[in-house]
């Protein structure tokens, strides 16, 4: 060709046609250079890693999709020189029929925990065997505290509930009593520990005054307080505090029968009588029978040698609660009519027939369902002990010629 106008015309109409080459080369994401100018490997060494091959040849990127294809290639190459050997696969074996074999870890766990449940079983009909409380402990006769309460405790945590609950039912109960059994050989070795070696302990010193928390009837509560030592005394220690009342009190306000309320730990200072249960009841009835002004207690610090001296504690009663305040009974020697009584020396009249009473015809009359006495209070008649009602103030019986008083007399 010509260099002029027809030349550059020509090189004009090669570009556009050039221009769709390189964009097609784009749309496949690499153009490639000329073959001859990639460089040859050296006959010294083996041959090139593909992936250096790959990085030798020189590539234009065109965009960010091109990258990303180029090295998503790159990391799909096999490295070089590697010989890939396929492992044999082996032959899938059939399920077993039985239960699945266990890891030796499983097995070892299992062991143990059948060995412990063995154990346990055997030392519990070991502790129901023996004949002594060393035996159940297994301690010498004259060991110490220390060594009985690391015994026991060693029991403790073998029997203990939470430890029983893989056995079975039988097992259970056999173990329940078992450690029943550990806990009364406990005590028992350190009461003669401390019988041979300790004191009496000092007697408890009143801290407060009696309060009522409760005076409705049928749930009454009394609160009691002692004041603790500031140290314990380790030749004279407290191991409890029991508190005693009396279920029985005579007309002359003498007690009797004196039975145990509470037993309450050496770190606890106070204690409630409360109407609700029934051995507390009963010494609360026996105030009610007999009218009894104060309720007596005592409180006893207590250890393996003995009862302390006793702390005597008077709570008052007759002046705490008002149906205890009540009226008593008179029956009229004429018509035989129960009158209200109106004074403890003087006459009173009968509502009956009108008739004086002297003092010498007052009568006890006592409950037939628990033996409280019966009183006169708000013109009704009812029992001091179980508050049960036997009746109330009747309309006299007299001629309408009669005055007010004898018309509506307090008899009934």
């Amino acid at each position: 060709f010509l260099e002029g106008d027809n030349g550059r015309l020509d090189r004009k109409d090669q570009e556009p046609n050039q221009k769709r080459t390189d964009e097609d080369s784009m749309e496949n994401g690499v153009v490639a250079e000329d073959e001859s100018k990639a460089p040859r490997p050296s006959p010294r060494h083996g041959p090139r890693s593909p992936l250096l091959g790959a990085m030798d040849v020189p590539r234009i990127v065109k965009s960010r999709s091109s990258k990303r294809m180029l090295l998503m290639q790159i990391a799909l190459l096999p490295p070089s020189g590697a010989r890939l050997k396929a492992k044999p696969t082996p032959p899938k074996s059939p399920p077993p029929k039985g239960r699945m074999p266990q890891p030796p870890m499983v097995q070892a766990q299992e062991a143990k925990t059948t060995s412990s449940r063995k154990d346990v079983a055997v030392e519990i009909q070991r502790i129901l065997g023996a004949g002594s409380a060393e035996e159940r402990l297994q301690i010498p006769g004259d060991a110490k505290e220390e060594a009985i309460l690391q015994a026991w405790k060693k029991l403790v945590l073998l029997l203990h509930p939470d430890k029983l609950q893989w056995l079975d039912e039988n097992t259970k109960i056999k173990g329940a009593e078992a450690l029943h059994e550990v806990h009364a050989a406990k005590e028992e070795l350190r009461r003669r520990t401390q019988e041979a070696c300790a004191q009496v302990p000092e007697q408890p010193r009143k801290a407060a005054a009696a309060r009522c928390l409760d005076a409705t009837p049928g749930t009454r509560k009394y609160e009691i307080s002692w004041t603790l030592p500031d140290v314990q005394d380790p030749k004279a220690p407290v191991e409890k505090y029991e508190v005693w009342g009396p279920r029985h009190c005579s007309e002359l306000g003498d007690t009797f029968d004196w039975v145990l309320l509470a037993t309450l730990p050496p770190l606890q200072s106070q204690f409630i009588i409360v109407e609700e249960a029934p051995t507390q009841q009963d010494v609360m009835w026996a105030a009610d029978r007999v009218l009894r002004a104060t309720l007596s207690l005592t409180v006893h610090a207590v250890n393996g040698k003995g009862q302390s001296d006793a702390l005597c504690l008077e709570l008052p009663w007759a002046s705490a609660f008002p149906w205890l305040r009540g009226v008593g009974s008179m029956i009229c020697s004429q018509c035989f009519r129960l009158n209200q009584r109106e004074s403890r020396h003087g006459w009173t009249a009968c509502a009956g027939c009108g008739s004086g009473l002297a003092a010498e015809l007052a009568v006890v009359i006592r409950c037939t369902e628990c033996g409280g006495e019966v009183l006169w209070q708000n013109h009704a008649l009812s029992c001091t002990c179980c508050r049960r009602s036997y009746g109330q103030n009747m309309p006299s019986r007299r001629s309408r010629g009669q005055d007010a008083y004898h018309r509506y007399g307090r008899g009934w």
